[in-house]
């Protein structure tokens, strides 16, 4: 009884590991949007490529490391307008490390003077925890070495663009899969949703704009809101401070180099009580934006995602 109790209690554990902070969190959110939000895939009418790696709580024993990879463009099928997007992240919090892959297409209409796209993605996410946990008479294990679950992951998602509004709505892990990683308990991938807006405003007889951008996540449970205002210098030179409700307080800068490759690090410090346990959290983006040559953009929004 009191094992199956201690079995019960590690899975419990497992399953807070995945709905509190399943969905990794990033400063340069605006950057891969295609990540959480499929619908966004080829709506550019660039081939875009970007990877963003985040040590989050730097000296915090256990601390999310993050890597992730996202990459969009528009296609052409039978005279079809749409969009495709690959996804690659790895997510590592504790004892436990996770991998996911999948591919996102994206359908494009035009409505009015604007653009609206319908999409879905759906892949592979694999739950791996390397390590051992002890009974407290230390003569069995619940977990000893590595225990790896796999399972179907997909999401969906819907985006609007006119002129320099862009607005997004998704959810992701549709299906909430189960990982079962005991008979005496099983985790699942909880399901999360995104809104996400923002506006491009190039000002009067300057080389600058300015972009205000929000994005609200949710479990269902809690609501996580970041707060974001970015600026663009003379096409070339970005830069922003992101607010995060209750949690941190973020800074961002970046460059584009010879046009077409960009380049931005972000430091991000706490203002919960985490911020004593560590020294912040820092990211590092690099991206490739191009237009591929025989496409034409169905509609243009003005991002600090393009440059």
């Amino acid at each position: 009884m009191v094992r199956k109790l201690f079995v019960a209690a590690a899975t419990a554990l497992l399953t807070l590991t995945a709905t509190a902070q399943q969905d990794a969190h990033y400063s340069f959110f605006m950057f891969n949007q295609v990540g959480y939000n499929p619908a966004y895939s080829g709506t550019e009418g660039m081939i875009n490529a970007v990877a963003i790696n985040r040590n989050q709580w730097v000296g915090l024993d256990g601390g999310p490391q993050t890597t992730i990879m996202c990459v969009d463009m528009p296609v052409n099928v039978a005279g079809t307008q749409g969009g495709v997007g690959l996804t690659i992240l790895n997510d590592k919090i504790g004892f436990e490390n996770n991998f996911s892959a999948k591919i996102a297409y994206s359908y494009h209409i035009k409505v009015g003077a604007g653009l609206l796209a319908i999409a879905a993605d759906g892949g592979l996410y694999n739950k791996t925890v390397n390590g051992e946990w002890q009974f407290p008479d230390e003569t069995e294990a619940i977990f000893n070495g590595k225990c790896r679950k796999m399972a179907f992951d997909m999401g969906a998602g819907l985006y609007y663009g006119i002129g320099g509004l862009s607005l997004g709505l998704s959810s992701t892990h549709l299906l909430e899969p189960e990982l079962d990683f005991s008979e005496d308990g099983k985790t699942y991938l909880a399901r999360h949703y995104y809104f996400n807006a923002a506006y491009n405003i190039p000002l009067d007889n300057s080389l600058f704009d300015l972009t205000p951008q929000v994005i609200l996540m949710s479990d269902g449970n809690t609501l996580q809101a970041d707060i974001n205002l970015s600026f663009l210098y003379n096409k070339k030179f970005f830069g922003g401070v992101t607010y995060r409700n209750e949690d941190a307080l973020s800074v961002l800068a970046g460059l584009t180099i010879m046009g077409d490759f960009k380049a931005g690090i972000a430091y991000e410090f706490g203002i919960s009580k985490l911020r004593k346990t560590n020294a912040g959290s820092f990211e590092v983006m690099i991206g490739y934006s191009f237009m591929p040559e025989r496409s034409k953009p169905a509609q243009k929004v003005r991002s600090v995602r393009y440059l």
